[in-house]
């Protein structure tokens, strides 16, 4: 660390520690918040190597949070939360770990319920088997199969 400015790794690290007061982060979204604020790379990889070393950037706890919450508050399928992850740049297979681990089929069957539940009560002219509705459902990220499980009954 002789060789990085220490007042702007200090700066870069207030900023980093702020960000994640909010909500967990990913390594991608730290190194791109520091970016957007002009911190040279070797600041930037000396933040992340700090915070990663002291446990608090951590991609599978990340990625348990991210599922977790896309549960509870905005259900959406398997597919949509793989792709979500992909983008904040988590690596592969901490997502398929995670998602085997922290979401069931019975999970992402009752998400589906809930959201074409959700749908039909704001739609009175359609019904359950509707192509709107399965598209809107596949748009969530839940798999064909598992889209006409829920509205073919």
């Amino acid at each position: 660390m002789d060789q990085i400015d220490k007042e702007a790794f200090s700066k870069a690290r207030n900023k980093a520690f702020k960000l994640l007061s909010y909500r967990e982060r990913t390594i991608k979204e730290i190194e791109d918040r520091l970016r957007k604020k002009d911190f040279t790379e070797e600041v930037i990889k000396a933040v992340v190597d700090f915070l990663l070393e002291n446990d608090y950037l951590n991609e599978e706890r990340f990625a348990e949070m991210w599922i977790r919450s896309r549960k509870k508050h905005h259900p959406r399928g398997r597919k949509l939360i793989y792709k979500e992850l992909k983008n904040k740049g988590v690596n592969q297979k901490i997502i398929n770990s995670a998602l085997n681990q922290y979401l069931s089929e019975q999970d992402e069957l009752e998400m589906a319920e809930y959201l074409m539940g959700k749908w039909l009560r704001r739609r009175t002219e359609e019904d359950s088997s509707s192509y709107k509705l399965k598209n809107y459902l596949a748009n969530k990220g839940f798999s064909y199969d598992l889209i006409y499980q829920i509205t073919d009954k």
